[in-house]
């Protein structure tokens, strides 16, 4: 069957996605039914694969994974991108930014919001081995009082809060630190504790001045600093991934630093960095290399752009996407801590875009 040619008994004929409790998922499989699903149900998406991707003449439901159409992830900011009816709108996340770019606009319906929600659940739990610890966001609860607005930082607060039990906040409206909410969160010695925030906000809010030496030594046994999102602004200031975990360390006392690699357009789908801070692939999405001058998919150790594949957005075509972000792919289940999967790193981002991510504007809304 020819992509050109796809009807809705392929769709009729498969069994949607479903994550189990096994966490076990087949990948290929679903993004094959996903790439038909919104061929057909989103008419800028069919357009785009029309016109870019013409020649398959492979059935579209059994395409390998870098035969997979991508659509460049900054079409969300030019087109409604939608495989849902105005009515089945239940929620409209939105990217980060100033207010001369346009924003990334994810248009969610109850199923596709349930699935990431679900799906963050499955790889954190899957990589840190925590159940529901308690969580301190680095953030003011003002983020998510003043704007009814879903952006990617209120939406990642609301997403990992939702994994969590008794959330805090570790700053004030002002974006001072409140101690009396750190020392609330680690009242029991029994508890373990996620410290959750955006990478910039953590670095310019609370690594200014060192916890209380009797805190420090709680978070040293009892806690866990999972980041992400502002990393162009800290490699504008010359702050490595070394300079960040050195001072959350030294400043906090929390041993365990864990950055992740997500984005608006993946919700839910993310990338978590190892002990020895490498990005790893897990069974609900998965990174491809292509060459920054043809878009060809490339070999392992090269710089190269990254195609991000994830098994969840059923709502909108954002299962496979080219980024402007630079990354080095190591290899395949071969990392020294023993977890399956693509290894890789974030180098950076390509020169000629313009700025896009979780947090590079710091956007207090």
């Amino acid at each position: 069957m020819n992509i050109n040619d796809i009807s809705t008994s392929y769709l009729d004929n498969y069994e949607n996605f479903l994550i189990h409790d096994n966490f076990k998922v087949d990948l290929l499989r679903q993004v094959n039914y996903l790439t038909s699903h919104h061929y057909i149900k989103c008419r800028p998406y069919r357009s785009f694969v029309n016109k870019i991707f013409p020649d398959y003449s492979t059935d579209i439901g059994s395409l390998h994974l870098e035969e997979i159409p991508y659509l460049p992830v900054n079409m969300f900011k030019e087109f409604k991108l939608s495989s849902i009816t105005e009515e089945n709108i239940f929620k409209v996340l939105q990217s980060s930014g100033t207010t001369s770019q346009l924003k990334s606009k994810i248009y969610l319906d109850k199923d596709t919001a349930k699935n990431q929600s679900v799906g963050l659940s499955k790889i954190f739990t899957d990589f840190t081995g925590l159940k529901r610890p308690r969580i301190l966001i680095i953030d003011s609860p003002d983020l998510i009082k003043r704007s009814s607005a879903f952006s990617a930082r209120k939406a990642g607060i609301i997403g990992f809060s939702a994994l969590c039990r008794k959330p805090l906040f570790a700053l004030n409206s002002d974006m001072s630190i409140n101690l009396e909410n750190i020392y609330k969160a680690f009242e029991n010695d029994n508890e373990y504790v996620l410290l959750y925030g955006f990478t910039y906000i953590i670095w310019s809010h609370l690594l200014h001045t060192k916890l209380p030496d009797d805190l420090r030594k709680k978070l040293s046994t009892n806690s866990i600093l999972l980041h992400g999102g502002g990393w162009k602004k800290l490699n504008h200031l010359q702050i490595t991934k070394e300079d960040f975990n050195n001072k959350s360390q030294s400043f906090l006392g929390v041993q365990r630093v864990i950055n992740y690699y997500g984005m608006v357009e993946q919700t839910g789908s993310i990338f978590m960095e190892c002990e020895n801070g490498y990005l790893h692939s897990n069974p609900l999405c998965d990174v491809l290399p292509r060459s920054v001058e043809n878009i060809q998919v490339i070999d392992q150790n090269n710089v190269s752009l990254a195609q991000v594949i994830s098994a969840l957005p059923t709502s909108y075509p954002g299962h496979s996407l080219l980024t402007d972000d630079l990354i080095k792919i190591h290899n395949k289940d071969k990392c020294r801590c023993n977890r399956k999967g693509t290894v890789f790193e974030v180098i950076g981002r390509i020169q000629r875009s313009e700025p896009r991510g979780c947090s590079d504007t710091y956007e207090y809304r």
